[in-house]
């Protein structure tokens, strides 16, 4: 997530045009998400960058949350997800597994659908005054998300 307005395709009035103001500077903040394709359980982390130590506590966070049970999860090719210290990481913790999709098919990743409803619904052609406003909006909209509304998306 960026402070800086993401821009996408609007209506707008013929002969106006929609100002979208931008701030001084840019901040942002990586979302980690996994979806529970049996029961629609969203959950998320997010953190200051998307660098292989916040992926393994993303890893960790999900350990805690479905503890004692196998966890499989479909990932893309990004270079935290596949960094030595990730695989010497799940080595460590085989109740982890990674499913590495195939490069540049990042699409064929079911939580893709719910990364895009997120920026459309929180980020699109939207300006917040700080970078805790931002994320609030970005926690509220998890909040809802019903585990119903998480599968559809994801089908």
């Amino acid at each position: 997530m960026q402070l800086l307005p993401l821009v996408r395709s609007m209506w707008q009035w013929a002969a106006s045009q929609v100002r979208v103001p931008t701030p001084g500077s840019n901040l942002s903040r990586t979302s980690f998400g996994a979806l529970d394709i049996h029961s629609g359980r969203w959950e998320y982390l997010v953190r200051e960058r998307a660098s292989k130590g916040d992926f393994i506590a993303c890893l960790e966070h999900l350990l805690g949350a479905y503890a004692a049970v196998p966890i499989i999860l479909v990932v893309d090719n990004f270079s935290s997800h596949t960094a030595k210290a990730v695989r010497e990481w799940l080595e460590l913790h085989p109740r982890l597994q990674l499913f590495y999709l195939p490069k540049y098919c990042s699409h064929l990743n079911p939580v893709e659908a719910i990364w895009r409803q997120l920026k459309g619904t929180v980020a699109a052609n939207r300006l917040y005054a700080s970078m805790d406003l931002l994320l609030k909006a970005v926690h509220s909209f998890f909040a809802k998300l019903t585990p119903e509304a998480a599968l559809r998306l994801a089908a």
